[in-house]
């Protein structure tokens, strides 16, 4: 009995540690997706692919507070607008969230960047559901989800430190 529990641990343990990091996992493949999407300025299904990144990483985000319990009070202030972000027009994102200014104070530089794995995503959303039409839209567009893919590194960082 003693030898099948071992060999039940030993196989349960990776799929657990797996489990924890496929919201990562999934975010990173789904932002390249829409990357590539976007460099080849195709709208087909933009909105959506750019909501359900919002979505992942909205459990990315409530990990993060688990994680960073300095966080707390700065990311379930994004959690709560989270749903209402990408219909708002993209000066009040810009200030209200990418400059934190509808957010507490910054209390650790390291809650930033589960942050911006919301908000870039929710400007890509309402950028595409306002309609990109010029070249330098497509181009403010990728450069959200190639910065969004830089900060997903710092989040992994810390992801695997805890």
């Amino acid at each position: 009995m003693k030898y099948c529990l071992i060999i039940l641990t030993a196989m349960l343990l990776p799929s657990l540690s797996m489990a924890d990091n496929n919201p990562l996992k999934q975010y990173r493949s789904d932002a390249v997706e829409i990357l590539k999407q976007l460099k080849d300025k195709n709208h087909n299904n933009l909105t959506a692919e750019a909501m359900s990144l919002v979505n992942i990483s909205k459990s990315i985000v409530t990990q993060s507070i688990k994680a960073l319990p300095q966080c707390t009070e700065y990311l379930t202030a994004l959690l709560e607008a989270a749903d209402t972000i990408a219909t708002l027009p993209l000066d009040i994102i810009e200030s209200g969230y990418h400059a934190d200014g509808k957010l507490p104070p910054l209390k650790d530089g390291s809650c930033y960047h589960a942050k911006d794995l919301l908000v870039h995503p929710a400007t890509v959303q309402a950028m595409a559901t306002q309609g990109i039409k010029t070249n330098a839209q497509w181009k403010q567009a990728a450069h959200e989800i190639e910065e969004v893919l830089e900060h997903l590194s710092a989040v992994e960082s810390v992801y695997a430190n805890n």
